[in-house]
This record gives C-alpha cells, sequence and structure tokens, in this order.
C-alpha cells in the first residue's frame, strides 16, 4: 500500500510539474490569435501609457544577425529560425511555430556601426525541457530567466523606425516614473504571420531592474 501511495505522489507531483510548464506557454488575451502556443505573463498593473508583466522562466530558439535596419535582421533571423522548426534540427522534426517573436536590439556604440539583433522563437511546451539540437551553427537555445517587463504595445508594421519611436517614447515614460530598466537593450515582440496585413499588433519591452515600477491600475 505503501508503494502505491508513493506511486500516486509521484504521479501527482509530475502531472503538477506538466501543467506548471503548460501554463507558462499558453494562449494569452486576445494577441494571441495566429499560433497555439504564446509566451504567457500575468499582469502586474496598467495604466495609459505602458503595462507591467510578469514573465516565468522560458527556453527560445535563436539567432544573431548584424545589421543597420531591424526589419533586414528581422528576415535574416525568422528564415534561419523556420528552417529549424521545419526539420532543419538533429531530429528532422517539424516544431509549432509559436508567438511573439522577439527581436532583442542592443544599443549602437556608434552610428556607423551595424547593431546586432538576437531573433528568438520560443520552444512550444512539449519542448520546453528537451528541443532537437539545430543543424546551423548560427542557431542556439536561449534561456530566458523570470523577469518583469515594461510593455508599450502598438499596430503596423515592426520596423526600425516604429520600434525606435515606441521604444523612445516608452523610456521617456519610465523615465518621467522613476522606473528602473535596463537600458543597454530593449526587445521588439511581434505576434502576426508576415502575410497579416489588417490588425497586426506588436510591443516594446524594456527589462525591469529590481521590483518593477506601477503607477496604473493593479491587478
Amino acid at each position: 500500500m505503501g508503494s502505491v501511495a508513493a506511486m500516486g505522489s509521484l504521479g501527482f507531483v509530475l502531472f503538477s510539474l506538466l501543467i506548471a510548464t503548460q501554463a507558462n506557454i499558453r494562449a494569452t488575451a486576445t494577441k494571441c490569435i495566429e499560433t497555439k502556443e504564446c509566451s504567457a505573463y500575468d499582469v502586474i498593473c496598467t495604466n495609459t501609457d505602458y503595462e507591467v508583466r510578469h514573465y516565468n522562466a522560458s527556453k527560445w530558439v535563436s539567432t544573431s544577425v548584424q545589421s543597420y535596419f531591424m526589419e533586414m535582421a528581422a528576415y535574416d533571423g525568422f528564415r534561419k529560425l523556420f528552417k529549424y522548426i521545419k526539420g532543419a534540427n538533429a531530429d528532422s522534426v517539424h516544431i509549432d511555430m509559436t508567438s511573439p517573436v522577439l527581436i532583442k536590439k542592443s544599443e549602437a556604440r556608434n552610428m556607423w556601426e551595424p547593431v546586432t539583433y538576437t531573433i528568438s522563437f520560443l520552444l512550444p511546451a512539449a519542448y520546453q525541457d528537451a528541443a532537437p539540437a539545430p543543424i546551423n551553427g548560427d542557431v542556439h537555445f536561449l534561456e530566458m530567466p523570470e523577469m518583469y517587463a515594461y510593455v508599450k504595445s502598438f499596430g503596423g508594421w515592426m520596423l526600425s523606425v516604429n520600434a525606435k519611436l515606441y521604444s523612445n517614447l516608452l523610456s521617456r515614460e519610465l523615465n518621467a516614473a522613476s522606473a528602473s530598466y535596463n537600458t543597454t537593450f530593449y526587445y521588439g515582440a511581434g505576434y502576426n504571420s508576415p502575410r497579416t496585413v489588417f490588425n497586426r499588433h506588436n510591443e516594446v519591452w524594456y527589462i525591469a531592474e529590481g521590483k518593477p515600477k506601477c503607477s496604473g491600475q493593479q491587478t
């Protein structure tokens, strides 16, 4: 009887861990309509300027590209990562597309130098613990830590000019709120297929340092 109870307890623990993993990668809000799974988050607070979110740790597949323009880097990076999920991996398996596509932009040291962009696809829940190795040496796995993000949303296309405009706006708003955040990079997040023309949803993120500053409605 003791061994049966132990087996039952172990099964419950494994089931709970599975549910916890899947809870971190799910359809979140109405913006997640083009993929089965999205990076899940909890909204900490929101105001008219930005939203504060909490993200749990998660695993992504990534590649880095040097470019002068975000859209050119995104195209090159997306192509490499899309090949990975379409079978260019050690197991030749097809992996479902997720959202958002993250584009990390490091701040340029000089205007005449290209910027390093890191493009990332979230791995689905089934591959969070173990994913097939990439074949392309430019593609690697990225462990994203638990984090709080300041998020500003906008429509249209994720272009260099839009990302710069909205990241600058968000930065100004955070500075006005005396919020502490990492200023060395920001993320652009796109939720739509390149074939989607209308009702597109994009975001820019700055990552909070320490406890996030909430000046709006608490949730």
